[in-house]
């Protein structure tokens, strides 16, 4: 399930002021309900789009329903799509369950529910939100048909008042046959995991796919492009860079790593578009992931650059730009020149290229000849 975030419109939005539990009682709460859609201008309409799309771009994550249901979600979000239930019914539903879900430890906030087209399909935004004591989000209309002025987006837009901390988007060929797709972010979350009330509790959802696979399956494939497309001797010092930047990036305090923005940073020219290409036929997605680095940690630490000689050079990549100078030479190969203290000097093996041991009654010439070769192998 592939889109452009860039074709996001919405066509009108509803707003829900869900408090903090109180700690002492925490069933003593009140949901403060919209009855119908807040108007918006088209100058606060635009500038609404461009932020969530940014935040799509940049943090969305493909999630698909929990198979075990936890959430009523789901099948709201398909009864919508249906057209069963309409923005005001499934909004109200969406912010009480959002207070069930919650606990004393999260914030008070806003929940904006938008009905919106994405790539020309129907779909479904949710947008939850810190409100800052500051932000009036003030309710107008007649007696009965109560929502939030357009003031509330003109402060969230562009006095920053307030914080798009998580946020989820279906659309309607995500919400078809079998278990509802679409994706999440969470702005807020620290570590390198979504909030569990937010994606299991409050949407009914998991990842599409385990974040450490993913982010294992990005690392061997970039890797192996590098490798592959800059094969040439006079293409080594960029080689070198595009693998420190994959092994940097990797090591990155982000907790999100989205492919189209490393490419745009750190390749060049039609390297980015031949990049995501290679991920993306290879299985890796080419918008924003979860990144996990659980499985290749071992692998992040140091960098290790080969010769054709059978000369091989690893170093720690926090320390390479610092100790290890690349050269392309005008004859074609690379030079390295090292500047670093020598504190000592040793013979090497390579791992299995230890000798078999033999008895002397089985031992042959030619077994002498073979073991001499195995012990010297990859020298």
């Amino acid at each position: 399930m592939r889109t452009d975030f860039g074709e996001l419109i919405i066509e009108q939005a509803i707003v829900h002021s869900v408090p903090a539990r109180a700690k002492t009682d925490p069933k003593n709460y009140t949901v403060v309900l919209s009855d119908e859609a807040s108007p918006l201008t088209d100058k606060v309409q635009s500038a609404l789009e461009r932020r969530l799309i940014k935040i799509l771009n940049s943090h969305a994550t493909s999630v698909t329903e929990d198979p075990e249901p936890k959430s009523p979600l789901p099948d709201w979000v398909r009864d919508f799509m249906a057209k069963e239930q309409n923005l005001v019914q499934i909004s109200c539903n969406l912010a009480r369950h959002l207070q069930d879900c919650q606990t004393a430890a999260n914030s008070r906030g806003i929940l904006v529910v938008a009905s919106v087209r994405l790539a020309k399909q129907r779909a479904l935004l949710l947008v939850k939100l810190e409100q800052e004591t500051g932000m009036q989000a003030r309710r107008i209309g007649e007696e009965g048909k109560k929502t939030f002025d357009v003031q509330f987006y003109a402060d969230l837009l562009f006095t920053e008042k307030a914080n798009v901390f998580k946020l989820a988007l279906f659309t309607a060929d995500g919400a078809g046959e079998g278990l509802l797709q679409g994706w999440a972010a969470d702005r807020q979350r620290s570590n390198r995991r979504m909030a569990g009330f937010f994606l299991h509790d409050y949407l009914g959802c998991s990842f599409t796919e385990d974040p450490a696979e993913v982010t294992g399956r990005f690392h061997d494939v970039a890797l192996k492009w590098v490798n592959a497309r800059l094969s040439e001797p006079d293409e080594a010092h960029t080689r070198v860079e595009y693998t420190m930047a994959i092994l940097a990036e990797l090591k990155s305090t982000p907790e999100n790593l989205n492919p189209r923005d490393f490419a745009a940073l750190h390749l060049k020219g039609d390297h980015r578009r031949e990049f995501i290409e290679h991920l993306v036929e290879n299985g890796v997605p080419d918008r924003s992931f979860v990144k996990d680095t659980s499985l290749i940690d071992t692998r992040l630490q140091k960098m290790q650059v080969n010769f054709a000689s059978g000369a091989f050079l690893v170093a720690p990549l926090d320390t390479v730009n610092e100790t290890v100078i690349f050269e392309a030479l005008d004859g074609g190969g690379t030079k390295a020149i090292v500047t670093d203290e020598v504190t000592a000097t040793r013979g090497f093996s390579p791992p299995g290229g230890r000798p078999k041991k033999t008895t002397p009654s089985t031992q042959t010439p030619e077994t002498d000849r073979l073991e001499d070769n195995r012990a010297t192998d990859g020298q």
